[in-house]
């Protein structure tokens, strides 16, 4: 019995286990089995996701070849100017402003391309274009053993929105793929992506430069530029960190190999000749032996400019760039000369080919019209709400003898970012000119003072710089004010920029004496009002008088020359020197007209100092000296432009075709005896132990920058002769004339480059039209 139980009892203690085993089993198969089914499942989610991905962007794909590559294949395989670009697409998608869809204006919402006009438009398929030739649902790849589609693209839209210098083109694409789920094999699964791109003007990469020019020549006799981050600096442990700074010229670099002093912590780059002062051509290995211009040594390998345990830095030979096995230029060299435009070849970074017009200048004439300025104008975004703000409009004249210390009614119209007539703005430590964003000024701007807030002028005439402008800033800071607000100025000139006192002549010259360059004896005083001398020449007595109040001391403009002054009076000057601008217009002038001779279809810029164009346009031509002083000079000197190009075979129809622009205010609604008065003032007001005069901030001309301080030993000037910009410069023609070095070796013209400038403010050049890939996101 007994044995019998056992083993029935082992019997089922068996089958219990084989009970518990294929339970295991199964459950083991159960597990496996939805294992494998979720897998199955993600695997096929991951690869429908990325056929509804793929898919999204072959329809924006489809969209960009409609919208940019057969722009490109109409236009010669080419690109044209922004202009051309919008007769395309205008034929294709209407501009829609209306960024939120509500069919109506809202509060954020603005005329953005400056068309006095709100544009509404709803977004258009691309299977509705002419020519598109796309039909929707449009199948990719092939079909699965269970007859369905992988993928399709089942629609996709278009809208743009214009702004000043471009369009942001906003592409939706939606596609579809069947639905990885089994129970309902009939369902299918949709996703939109967003593709924007920007279709405009190229984006100019200037401000990565602390000067950056056609022509460079006066500004290199006592420069000394380097980063404004490490001469800040007072942190030990950060020396050797700072970047580098780069400074380029397109056309010609001239320095005068007897005189100069000049140091760059940096990089620079040339295309075209480099000349000494007679125009005779320097080799690299003359460069590498000169001790007039040199470079701080900075790192091969990452540009960082090396410094000493004490922060010192050490000057070195500019060496040219030399070339690899590849025969393309090795990168950190600190002189490039002749460096290519191809950007492909540009393998120290990018230098501009040009400089783009500050605002849109479709017709490319170099003049502000006022359609053009209108695009800018109506989409201003700031405001100046403190400071001194005087406006004049057009056709009126401002009656003060010195700078306005009290507002009129432009304080109350630049709330909105705008003014319509000529401005001038007034900054003191207490009240500081108070800015926010993007001001437009449809005139010119006469600026001094404090500065406080982040923001552009945005100018359409010149601009002129009649004391310091510096950011109210902290106490032993940079950039930021006591409140903690970041201090930040870009100046953008449609006409140019004029630092300091453009019209005074150098001195005086009895008329018997017939030197090129009147006696340091008898040099404009600054902070002289009237003084006089009896000079004897030749038997012949004169009185000289070279106080800076006293007549003559002004650029006549000419032996003799009239104009009209602020009430219409004709104003009779005479006087055989000229200043410092005028010698450097006759260059520029000379410069344009060779341009104008090889290129029939180029529009030269010739320069006035006033306008009275073109029989008081003049050119300078005589080597070995490049500038006069004297509209008399005797020889092949100082012409008027007319008889320049007649006397080289040039073609007078070069007058025809030609752009002026006039260095004095526009219709002399501030006049010059009013703008000495101020420059005057401005004088007086430095300390006798010496002040520079000083600029924070981004300048940008359309043409010219002209820079000048004098001595404090020719000139008596408490300037001493010298310049310090903490910023870039950026223009096609800038002229620097200051004095030379102190007797404590201090650079005359000091810059330090301060790198915040590349997001002051973005320029894109609307001559050459790009296009940009920007966001792609899921659909919002």
């Amino acid at each position: 019995m007994n044995n019998r139980f056992i083993a029935r009892r082992q019997e089922g203690m068996a089958l219990i286990f084989v009970l518990l085993a294929i339970l295991a089993i199964l459950g083991a198969v159960t597990v496996v089995t939805i294992k494998v089914q979720s897998t199955a499942l993600m695997t096929n989610k991951a690869v429908q996701s990325t056929l509804l991905d793929e898919a999204c962007k072959a329809g924006a794909d489809l969209a960009i070849e409609r919208l940019w590559n057969q722009y490109v294949i109409g236009n010669g395989n080419t690109t044209g100017n922004l202009a051309s670009y919008r007769v395309f697409i205008n034929n294709l998608v209407p501009n829609n402003e209306d960024l939120n869809g509500n069919g109506s204006r809202d509060s954020d919402e603005a005329d953005l391309n400056g068309d006095d006009s709100f544009d509404i438009s709803e977004p258009i398929s691309l299977q509705n274009l002419a020519g598109a030739g796309v039909t929707f649902p449009l199948a990719l790849g092939s079909n699965n053993p269970n007859g369905q589609t992988p993928a399709s693209i089942s629609d996709v839209t278009i809208t743009r929105t214009d702004d000043a210098t471009g369009m942001v083109i906003t592409i939706r694409s939606t596609a579809q793929a069947p639905s990885p789920s089994r129970r309902d094999p009939d369902a299918v699964v949709t996703r939109s992506m967003d593709q924007t791109i920007r279709v405009s003007g190229t984006p100019f990469s200037g401000f990565e430069f602390a000067v950056l020019a056609n022509n460079i020549n006066c500004i290199l006799c006592h420069a000394e530029m380097r980063p404004l981050s490490l001469e800040l600096n007072t942190d030990t442990t950060k020396y050797g960190t700072f970047d580098r700074i780069k400074v380029a010229t397109l056309e010609s670099l001239m320095f005068r190999t007897g005189s100069a002093d000049s140091k760059i912590a940096g990089t620079i780059y040339t295309r075209g000749a480099v000349t000494n002062e007679a125009g005779t051509e320097l080799s690299a290995s003359t460069l590498a032996s000169c001790t007039q211009l040199r470079s701080y040594q900075f790192s091969n390998s990452n540009g960082k400019v090396t410094q000493s345990s004490t922060g010192a830095m050490t000057a070195t030979a500019l060496k040219n760039a030399t070339t690899d096995s590849d025969g393309m230029l090795t990168q950190f060299a600190n002189l490039y000369k002749n460096y290519p435009t191809d950007s492909k070849l540009m393998t120290d970074g990018t230098v501009p080919e040009d400089f783009p017009a500050p605002f849109p200048d479709d017709n490319e004439d170099r003049y502000v019209q006022d359609d053009e300025f209108e695009q800018i104008s109506r989409v201003a975004d700031g405001s100046i709400a403190g400071g001194v703000a005087v406006g004049v409009a057009e056709g009126d004249y401002y009656t003060g003898t010195a700078l306005p210390t009290s507002s009129n009614g432009a304080l109350a119209d630049l709330s909105d970012g705008t003014y319509e007539g000529n401005l001038i703005l007034v900054g003191t430590t207490t009240n500081p000119i108070l800015i926010d964003g993007k001001v437009v000024v449809d005139g010119d701007l006469v600026i001094s003072g404090k500065v406080k807030g982040y923001g552009q002028l945005l100018v359409r005439g010149n601009t002129y710089i009649t004391g310091d402008v510096t950011y109210a800033d902290a106490a032993g800071s940079f950039g930021v004010a006591t409140d903690g607000t970041e201090n930040a100025l870009a100046i953008v000139s449609g006409g140019s920029i004029l630092m300091g006192d453009y019209l005074t002549i150098r001195g005086k010259n009895h008329t018997a004496d017939t030197s090129k360059y009147p006696s340091t004896s008898y040099s404009i005083l600054t902070r002289t009002s009237t003084k006089s001398t009896s000079v004897t020449t030749n038997s012949v007595t004169q009185t000289l008088k070279y106080g800076y109040f006293d007549p003559g001391v002004i650029d006549a403009n000419g032996i003799v020359s009239t104009m009209l002054d602020a009430s219409g009076n004709t104003v009779t000057r005479t006087g055989q020197q000229f200043s410092f601008t005028q010698s450097e217009l006759m260059l520029f002038n000379i410069k344009e007209a060779e341009k104008a001779a090889e290129d029939s279809t180029y529009t030269p810029r010739f320069y006035g100092l006033r306008d009275t164009q073109p029989n008081n346009l003049f050119t300078y031509e005589k080597p070995p000296d490049e500038h006069a002083v004297r509209y008399d000079e005797t020889g092949t000197g100082v012409r008027t432009l007319t008889n320049y190009l007649t006397y080289k075979g040039y073609s007078l129809d070069i007058l025809n075709r030609a752009a002026y622009h006039y260095m004095n205010p526009s219709g002399n609604w501030i006049s010059e005896t009013t703008l000495r008065q101020i420059w005057w003032n401005d004088e007086q007001t430095r300390p006798s132990s010496g002040r520079p005069f000083s600029f924070d901030g981004l300048l940008y001309s359309n043409n010219a920058i002209f820079a000048i301080t004098r001595s404090r030993t020719r000139h008596g000037s408490y300037t001493d002769g010298k310049m310090l910009v903490r910023g870039a410069i950026i223009c096609p023609d800038i002229g620097v004339l200051v004095a030379g070095p102190d007797s404590s070796g201090c650079k005359s013209f000091q810059l330090l480059y301060d790198r915040r400038v590349r997001a002051f403010w973005a320029l894109e050049d609307t001559t050459q039209v790009a296009f940009r890939r920007l966001v792609y996101a899921p659909a919002t």
